[in-house]
């Protein structure tokens, strides 16, 4: 019976993952899986090494998350911000009545005439 190794991996930033992986002597990464839950990426794959693994697998799974920071916490509640603010905006544009439009006669009346046009002599 073949077994799976897991591994975990705490990185900073997602490009971490892959610069990891090439370090690892791997022959072959496969299966990738990017998901974002509650604003935390995690990112999974199968990574195939060229050495030997003792418990009788020939494949490690991988499951990285992104280590959550101050400045990418500020910039997640900064969107939050901007994005409830734009919600809020449209909604009290949307809760202003429109103006009725002016028929095109009415409209060509309020013009005033174009001043007349000397010629040359």
């Amino acid at each position: 019976m073949m077994r799976t190794k897991w591994l975990r991996l705490a990185v900073r930033d997602p490009g971490d993952i892959l610069r990891w992986a090439g370090e690892q002597d791997a022959r072959r990464l496969d299966d990738f899986r990017h998901r974002v839950i509650r604003g935390r990426e995690f990112v999974s794959f199968r990574l195939v090494p060229r050495y030997p693994i003792e418990i009788g697998t020939s494949d490690i799974i991988v499951v990285a998350h992104v280590v959550d920071t101050r400045r990418r916490r500020a910039a997640r509640a900064a969107a939050s911000l901007c994005r409830h603010g734009l919600e809020a905006a449209g909604a009290i544009l949307a809760a202003i009545p429109a103006r009725p439009a002016l028929a095109p006669a009415a409209a060509a009346a309020l013009r005033p005439p174009a001043p007349a046009r000397r010629s040359l002599p």
